[in-house]
């Protein structure tokens, strides 16, 4: 194909195209190379396992799922709430970033079994971990779109007298908002890593519970079936939050009867 063609090509046809040709490339390289399955098994076999399968995974994608939905709620709520106050008061900011950052260089697994110890081996632990994994981005995501506005913006603010509130309303959280949702995607990658985490410390159900004994008995098909279901939980997690983020910044547009978002001194008062 000649590359005039390849520029004409639709953008959303890019990524099927390279994922056919990788899962196309996957399965010539099983078949000619004579690999065993349970080394590395076919597109195809894994296709087939996810089917047979479905029922096992539907059940522990539940569990899986709760634990992500709650805990990543608890640590975007976290997250956003802290952001806030830490740009409101700077005294609270230079006193709990190095806190925050503590929590971030010590590894998750190590932390895992503490709090299965303090919190037991229920649903509580699990959701901490996710929700400390997933404030983090959220937390720093949120404080740089705060601050990250346009003086210029804050001065016409000032100059008419608008409160806190007003400001943070009409200028602040706008321009945040995208950071937000940059923060929301990488937070749900985040989440789905916890929540195996969590699983594989302690747990007998959940994705992360079958990750850990399809490996240890060498059923690889049903591994790789499982990771597959993760990819499609996390891909539509990722397109819900996507819609999400344009269903705002349309109405932004449509309330602002413009593309860019501007404040005017009547939208203050």
């Amino acid at each position: 194909m000649s590359r005039s063609k390849l520029r004409r090509l639709p953008s959303t046809l890019v990524a099927p195209a390279v994922l056919a040709a990788v899962i196309g490339l996957w399965e010539l390289v099983v078949w000619l190379g004579d690999i065993k399955p349970f080394i590395l098994p076919p597109p195809s076999a894994v296709a087939v396992t996810f089917v047979e399968e479905w029922p096992t995974l539907m059940d522990n994608s539940k569990i899986t799922l709760l634990e992500i939905g709650l805990g990543f709620g608890l640590g975007v709520i976290v997250g956003l709430v802290l952001a806030v106050i830490m740009a409101l008061m700077p005294v609270v900011r230079a006193a709990l970033y190095p806190l925050v950052l503590a929590t971030q260089t010590t590894p998750k697994i190590a932390i895992a079994p503490l709090f299965i110890i303090w919190f037991g081996v229920g649903l509580l632990p699990k959701l901490l971990i996710i929700a400390l994994l997933v404030f983090f981005p959220v937390l720093i995501n949120t404080l740089v779109g705060i601050q990250s506005v346009d003086k210029s913006q804050l001065a016409l603010m000032r100059s008419v007298n608008s409160s806190q509130w007003q400001i943070y309303r009409h200028v602040r959280m706008p321009s945040a908002v995208p950071h937000i949702f940059a923060s929301l995607k990488l937070g749900l990658t985040v989440a789905i890593i916890g929540a195996i985490v969590a699983e594989w410390v302690a747990a007998n159900e959940g994705l992360g519970y079958l990750l850990i004994f399809y490996n240890s008995t060498l059923r690889t098909t049903e591994l790789f079936a499982v990771l597959l279901m993760l990819v499609l939980i996390a891909s539509l997690a990722f397109v819900a939050i996507s819609l999400l983020e344009r269903a705002l910044s349309w109405e932004a547009r449509l309330g602002t009867g413009e593309g860019a978002a501007t404040v005017t001194p009547e939208a203050a008062v």
